[in-house]
């Protein structure tokens, strides 16, 4: 993607974060290049790309404004996709908040720089403005959040294999191989034995999860909407009904929690998807059921979904239930 515009790569990879599989931006066919009319031809940086093996023009505006009224940019969309017979997403590298809500009442496919982005045609809507972070050099494995919550919550793995450890995860070995060595080398566990090492937490109960917690992030990889409910017998109840539970707060919109799996074969039914509707379904980047039994999602995982709500009552409730906790 060398030749592709920064911020159209910027784009992708704000994309990227809440799928599955990750996509790239390509050089438009010139065969689909034709079939745009000319008085858009150079309207737009046009590239192409495929979500889901499904097609989408890209059309990208890398000015620092455009303020494009919601009826010209709609009608241009039509004029795209009739033309082309493709879904086109619009990016833009930045644009008047209020826009992109005006935008998102046309249905269009929208991304807006490393912030906001609404992609209705595969349902997928986050419109809330990424927050400036602070990150590790190298981010954590997905291995070492679950193996740390499976081990303050469901069975202590002091003095186990790796082998079994994947086991119990129900992952490989090398997943588990490769998280435990970042473990090890940030000093969280201690491996002892010869060829079959043996897995020793460095630190135990309450001070773990302090030691790991600048580490561990959103269980949610993505979130998709339907108005069906109770699509799935293998969700876990999640966010705000799953802290009514731990709780004396009460219950909000529906959502429940799946395994990237338990989301395949979901995509299998005859389902209908909608990014308006109200059954959010969680698909978590590892299995919510290895961390509990009840049909609610794990307490810690819980907190660290939440725990940038932006409701005090839920704040309170959150950390009430963590000094609950017994180590």
């Amino acid at each position: 993607m060398s030749n592709i515009p920064d911020y159209i790569i910027t784009a992708i990879n704000r994309i990227n974060e809440f799928l599955p599989e990750k996509i790239k931006a390509m050089e438009l066919q010139p065969t689909i290049k034709k079939k745009i009319p000319f008085g858009l031809s150079g309207a737009y940086d046009y590239y192409q790309t495929e979500i889901y093996n499904k097609p989408f023009i890209i059309a990208g505006v890398g000015d620092d404004d455009e303020n494009m009224a919601p009826t010209v940019l709609a009608r241009q969309k039509e004029v795209l996709l009739k033309q082309t017979g493709i879904i086109p997403v619009f990016v833009f590298n930045k644009i008047a908040s209020y826009l992109f809500h005006r935008y998102t009442k046309s249905n269009i496919d929208i991304v807006v720089g490393n912030r906001q982005l609404f992609l209705p045609s595969i349902f997928l809507v986050v419109s809330r403005e990424k927050p400036e972070q602070h990150k590790e050099p190298e981010k954590p494995p997905v291995l070492f959040q679950l193996a740390v919550l499976f081990h303050l919550e469901k069975e202590n793995i002091d003095g186990i294999t790796m082998q079994t450890l994947a086991e119990k995860l129900k992952t490989s070995y090398a997943t588990v191989n490769r998280g435990i060595r970042w473990m090890k080398e940030k000093g969280f566990v201690t491996l002892s034995g010869g060829k079959e090492k043996q897995i020793q937490f460095n630190y135990q109960g309450k001070d773990l999860w302090e030691k790991a917690l600048p580490y561990l992030e959103t269980p949610v990889d993505f979130i998709v909407y339907t108005p069906e409910l109770g699509i799935s017998e293998n969700g876990l109840v999640s966010e705000q009904n799953a802290l009514a539970e731990y709780s004396l707060l009460n219950g909000g919109p529906y959502r429940i929690a799946v395994s990237k799996e338990e989301y395949k074969n979901l995509k299998k039914k005859d389902i209908y998807w909608d990014p308006f509707g109200e059954a959010g379904i969680e698909v978590w980047k590892y299995d919510p059921a290895l961390l509990s039994g009840t049909g609610v999602v794990d307490k810690l995982s819980l907190y660290l979904l939440l725990k940038d709500y932006e409701d005090e009552r839920v704040q309170i409730e959150l950390e009430n239930m963590i000094n609950d906790i017994i180590w």
